[in-house]
């Protein structure tokens, strides 16, 4: 096996197609295509460990139009958070993020197997493979009906691990809204921080 990332998956494979701007392949044991645009920054390619590397620069040439729009995209900045404003948004997380992956879970019939918290810049949640769901402490900045789309769009993913038809559907049949809930993510977060010495806590 070539070596590998930590954790046993295989190093990511740079790859470049016509004017599209150069892509990693990133395997693992997957069964489905997907790719991530990460505007002006990064195109990754999810791919099964053992797909042809000319099934997959096909299936990224399908999508040239839809990598060009999303590569072009204006970079969303997250602002930054200091320790103590960190420490407040991660109790909140803790607080509240149970409640909705049980409400959420049970009306999609799916048990995470495990929930982290992380610190990530780039993405408000994701799902693994194995079934967990993990979430930045920094969505916890933005309004209740967008982190409830968040949390029902990683619970989606255990049904569908891609962003088909199949996986929209089943989002708008819980959350009509959803596309609204979304816009709110594109805007600065408006959480009000209590003065110093004081905690957050979401009732």
């Amino acid at each position: 096996m070539d070596a590998g990332l930590p954790g046993g998956h295989p190093a990511p494979e740079p790859r470049q197609s016509g004017s599209l701007p150069p892509y990693r392949v990133l395997r693992s044991k997957r069964r489905t295509l997907a790719i991530e645009v990460k505007p002006g920054t990064e195109v990754l390619v999810r791919a099964p460990l053992r797909l042809p590397r000319a099934e997959i620069d096909s299936f990224v040439r399908s999508k040239h139009d839809w990598i060009l729009k999303h590569w072009n995209k204006p970079r969303q900045v997250r602002p930054e958070f200091g320790p103590r404003e960190e420490a407040l948004l991660r109790a909140r997380a803790r607080a509240i993020l149970p409640g909705l992956i049980a409400r959420y879970g049970g009306l999609l019939d799916v048990k995470p197997s495990r929930l982290t918290i992380t610190g990530a810049r780039t993405r408000f949640g994701s799902c693994s493979a194995k079934g967990g769901v993990s979430f930045s402490f920094r969505l916890m900045a933005y309004p209740l009906p967008a982190i409830e789309y968040v949390v029902l769009h990683e619970l989606a993913h255990l049904k569908h691990l891609n962003h088909s038809p199949a996986f929209y559907r089943l989002v708008s049949q819980q959350m009509p809204d959803y596309k609204q809930r979304a816009a709110l993510l594109k805007q600065p977060p408006n959480f009000d921080f209590p003065p110093g010495g004081q905690t957050c806590t979401e009732s």
